[in-house]
């Protein structure tokens, strides 16, 4: 209420000054000094005295009353325009010579509009106040459209500035909706300053200190600039990037020098309370020289850095002074909603991004659960209509977090390694031998035996011990028969070397977790969620306390507690018991597995989030160890008669894994609680198959599509030449009926627009140079955002890794610029990047081919016209974007161009056979498949038109296709029930002649 009362009284503050200019200036004027024109005009004569003699102050006064008319007269120019601007929605233009007034104008006006309160003020303060500040900035602001938000912006553009320009946005949730979809910043950051402490950061930017708290909850255990974690509240540092809440104000003001000391706050926190010491720089803050290692060649710079890591027994040993002086300090982790505790991650480690790819697998598992659901979603999506996806923000943010994380080119090649050995064993006729687990780097895959196993059998090779085989990923090709026996390989983490580690669950039998009670949690989750969502060969999960996983479906059966779970198994251990008593071949299940790859020798894996008691442990381990393979389970406990344990600790590096009876110690990669129940209400909304209206959420922000138009010379027809199919005849030998032509190719054209194609891969033409990859990426993003455009601190977020580690100012004004040279000039001259007043960077003479395709799909339902829609499916050229992995490419986006796409090519060959046309019927239900392979309204679109073709061999054809097509994703591996309905309809009913 207090600060309500504040923003009220500020406000009135504002609109009495700006009423004095505006009013009270002139009339202030008039009686002090008369009016603005004198009564006559002076002669020459008079103007010549005047210059030439002693001043008695006439003159003087009469410049100081012009000069005073003038400022007036552009403080009412500067608002009158601003004022405009604002009530169209449009950010206001730089005025030559007019920016002092414009930033008082703009300073008056935003504190009158955001005090205000409603939709029409903040569309008001949407363009902000400019100060000058001296150092550049460091906030970002949280976007999400939800709420209007007052956000500090950072100065990117042109060198000219000797400092950053900052801007105070309130961002509307309509006119601004546009712009701030693409990137959803969940909270703020501030840069620690020397004597700060947290208690006066919170005062200053919270408006409380005690407030300090929601600091230190959003910042707790975080890795900082420095490579330190934060730990404390009353330990910090400068430079350290803080976490903030999105209520945080005026994170960029300059403030005054602070003492390294402080007396003592008014607070209830005894560390605050009393006096103590402010942020100070230490050694680990100051910059540090070059390492001489660093001037060596990437070979040997690759084993010093081998060679100075800390030993496996010092790191199980948790010893921290082992590797102190010897590692390098870890990196700041980003903000994402996933793996959070990576460990202590090393630069110049060109094994690592293994190691991430590898973290990475619930990424790549949860993306591969998605489609599989998501399938099942458009299966009974009706035309018109969309998806269900979640609402909520956050939860879309969790699932950009996931693609980001994933690389499933390399856990691809890598389970593709391991494949080669069930191939390889089975070529010599050998048995499988006992397997540990795995170590993975970029180029190797080492298997871990649990003893010597003789030689190594081709393509593998000896290891660096007689218990590993080791295979060169580049170097081998993959046998003919190559067979999966390692099904429930679990990711444990990376090894100091920065190999991954994957452990055989079913060689370790019962794994019992240990440790603090919140690690053993987030471990137990994690492995929960890689074993449920896992894309590799099949195994039998029995799931319980797991009931966000529930909606994954597939592998996972949900158990109410851990005696049924216990029943379970021992069923499934007296069924292998027997089959292995009654058939021939090896005496353990992995071997069956590898040498009766047809019958059902799939492995039961359970887990549990519920620790059992001693009877039930001693139960489940008897189960389980009495049989050879078939059977694992991953408990929380500790219990001693366990076969394998998994000693969770934690150190100044972050959490620490000890597997035993591997003897290694290893750096895991945990989900926090919050990103596990992100990931269950993703899978939870993706099991909706009900469908939704196309403006329902988080659909709406794209209802009212602002994108960037084409001009009026440029059709994207110009670029898409039609091929014209010969006639085909009918059954009958009569010529088909003629109808109206497909639009034919256009001749080419030189087009004075630079053209971003998305509907397909993405493709920008008409540049004057081609783009790197980044520069693409650029394009593209403003692009999409259209004429509203993205704020500087959007775009440098967005050229990041991560929201949390955005592009440096000076990279990001490089990047621009060189893009604009690459693009060349428009047609009227100007640059095709613009930049205005208030650091929001547009798109000029850059076209996009989803605007055009949007403007025909709409004007062809609306009409039937299938000139429209043969004019919109020519844009088509494959699906949506493929092949751009940007981490900020929103879900929504992608989902509601593909629902238009089938749909417009759905209603298109709905059109076309009602025509008669069955051939162009069937034509345009292949341009829509071209998008997206797996919709099945369109091959029950193409399977009705080769009917009434009466190509009954293409209906067969048509019907193989989407099975195999299907396969791929459907949960149960079988199409809808009206494509299946329909298919048997047309084979059993014959058509009449």
């Amino acid at each position: 209420m207090r600060f309500r009362l504040l923003d009220g009284l500020r406000a009135l503050l504002a609109a009495a000054v700006l009423i004095a200019l505006i009013v009270g200036v002139p009339v202030a004027l008039r009686a002090l000094a008369g009016p603005l024109l004198p009564a006559h005009l002076p002669s020459l004569e008079e103007i010549g005295h005047a210059l030439t003699h002693r001043d008695d102050g006439t003159l003087f006064l009469g410049v100081v009353k012009v000069a005073s008319w003038m400022a007036w007269a552009a403080f009412v120019i500067a608002t009158a325009v601003d004022v405009g601007y604002r009530l169209g929605g449009r950010v206001t233009p730089r005025l030559p010579g007019l920016g002092p007034a414009q930033w008082l104008s703009a300073q008056l006006i935003s504190s009158v509009a955001l005090a205000a309160g409603s939709p029409a003020a903040f569309v008001m303060a949407a363009v902000p106040p400019a100060a000058m500040v001296t150092t550049a900035s460091v906030a970002l602001a949280d976007t999400t459209v939800e709420q209007a938000a007052t956000v500090p912006d950072t100065g990117y553009e042109p060198v000219r500035l000797t400092g950053a320009v900052h801007h105070d946005v309130g961002l509307s949730s309509s006119s601004d909706q546009a712009g701030a979809r693409l990137v959803r910043l969940t909270h703020a950051v501030y840069q620690v300053r020397r004597g700060d402490c947290l208690w006066t950061i919170a005062e200053r930017h919270l408006g409380d200190g005690e407030r300090y708290t929601e600091i230190v909850q959003l910042n707790q255990g975080r890795v900082m600039t420095d490579g330190a974690r934060f730990t404390q509240p009353d330990l910090i540092h400068p430079g350290w990037v803080l976490r903030m809440p999105t209520t945080a104000k005026h994170l960029d003001k300059m403030e005054l020098p602070r003492p390294d000391r402080h007396p003592g706050h008014s607070s209830g926190a005894s560390e605050f309370s009393r006096p103590h010491d402010g942020a100070t720089p230490t050694p680990s803050t100051t910059p540090q020289p070059a390492s001489p290692e660093l001037t060596k060649p990437p070979g040997e710079r690759a084993e010093a850095v081998q060679d100075a890591r800390p030993s496996t027994e010092n790191l199980k040993a948790g010893n921290p002074s082992a590797h102190q002086g010897q590692a390098v300090r870890a990196q700041p982790e980003p903000t994402t909603v996933l793996l959070t505790d990576g460990g202590a991650e090393r630069n110049g480690d060109a094994a690592m991004p293994v190691a991430a790819a590898f973290a990475g697998g619930v990424a790549v598992g949860s993306l591969f659960t998605l489609a599989r659901l998501r399938h099942a979603q458009r299966q009974s999506r009706r035309r018109g209509r969309r998806i269900a996806l979640p609402a909520d923000p956050g939860t879309l943010r969790a699932e950009q977090e996931l693609r980001r994380l994933a690389v499933p080119e390399a856990r691809t090649r890598a389970r593709e390694a391991l494949a080669c050995l069930g191939g390889a064993v089975a070529a010599v006729r050998r048995d499988i031998p006992p397997v540990l687990g795995t170590r993975v780097s970029t180029e190797t895959v080492e298997v871990l035996l649990a003893g010597p196993s003789g030689t190594a059998p081709a393509p593998f090779t000896q290891g660096r011990t007689k218990a590993t085989w080791r295979l060169d990923i580049g170097r081998a090709d993959r046998p003919d028969a190559a067979t999966e026996v390692l099904p429930a390989l679990l990711t444990a983490g990376h090894l100091p070397e920065g190999q991954a580690l994957l452990v055989n669950l079913e060689h370790l039998q019962v794994a019992v977790v240990s440790g603090p009670d919140q690690l053993a949690d987030r471990l137990i989750v994690t492995a929960a969620t890689e074993l449920v969502t896992a894309d590799g060969p099949w195994f039998d999960v029995l799931a319980v306390g797991f009931p966000e996983l529930e909606a994954a479906g597939g592998r996972v059966r949900a158990c109410a507690d851990l005696a049924e779970a216990v029943a379970l198994l021992a069923d499934r251990a007296r069924e292998l018991r027997g089959r292995l008593a009654q058939t021939e071949g090896p005496g353990d299940v992995a071997g069956r597995r590898l040498h009766d790859p047809d019958g059902d020798w799939a492995l039961t894996v359970l887990i549990s989030r519920d620790a059992p008691p001693a009877d039930q442990m001693a139960r489940l381990i008897d189960t389980v160890t009495a049989l050879p393979g078939g059977l694992a389970a991953l408990v929380p406990g500790d219990a001693p008669s366990a076969p394998s344990r998994f000693a969770l600790s934690q150190d100044d590096d972050g959490p620490l894994l000890e597997v035993a009876p591997l003897g290694l110690a290893v750096r895991p990669h945990l989900l926090s609680i919050e990103s596990y129940e992100r990931l269950g209400e993703l899978f939870t909304v993706a099991g909706d198959t009900g469908d939704v209206a196309a403006d329902a959420p988080p659909y709406d922000a794209y209802a009212r599509e602002n994108l960037l138009p084409l001009t009026n010379d440029a059709t994207a027809a110009d670029a898409v030449a039609y091929q014209q199919e010969g006639a085909a005849s009918a059954p009958g030998g009569e010529a088909e009926q003629e109808g109206p032509a497909e639009p034919a190719a256009a001749p080419d054209q030189a087009l004075d627009v630079v053209q971003v194609s998305i509907l397909g891969p993405l493709e920008i033409t008409g540049t004057a140079a081609d783009l790197q990859p980044k520069m693409a990426e650029l394009v593209l993003a403003l692009a999409l955002a259209g004429p509203i455009g993205l704020r500087n601190v959007q775009l440098a977020a967005m050229m990041g890794p991560d929201p949390d580690t955005p592009k440096p100012s000076d990279q990001m004004r490089q990047l621009i610029t060189r893009t604009r040279g690459k693009l060349g000039k428009a047609p009227d001259g100007q640059s095709r990047i613009l930049c205005d007043s208030a650091y929001v960077y547009r798109a000029h003479g850059i076209t996009l081919d989803w605007t055009r395709f949007q403007e025909l799909a709409d004007r062809g339902a609306k009409r039937n016209s299938t000139d429209d829609l043969w004019e919109a499916l020519a844009l088509v050229r494959g699906p949506v974007l493929d092949g751009c992995y940007h981490w900020w490419l929103e879900t929504p986006l992608i989902e509601n161009i593909r629902a238009e796409i089938v749909d417009a090519a759905d209603l298109l060959a709905e059109l076309e056979l009602d025509a008669g046309r069955p051939d162009r019927s069937a034509r345009a239900a292949r341009l829509g498949l071209a998008s997206d392979q797996y919709a099945e309204q369109l091959w029950r679109a193409l399977m009705r038109a080769e009917y009434e073709a009466g190509n009954m061999s293409r209906v067969h054809e048509a019907w193989k296709a989407c099975l195999k097509a299907v396969g791929e994703v459907s949960a149960d591996g079988d199409p809808h029930p009206e494509t299946t309905a329909l298919y048997r309809q047309l084979t059993t009913v014959r058509r009449p002649a």
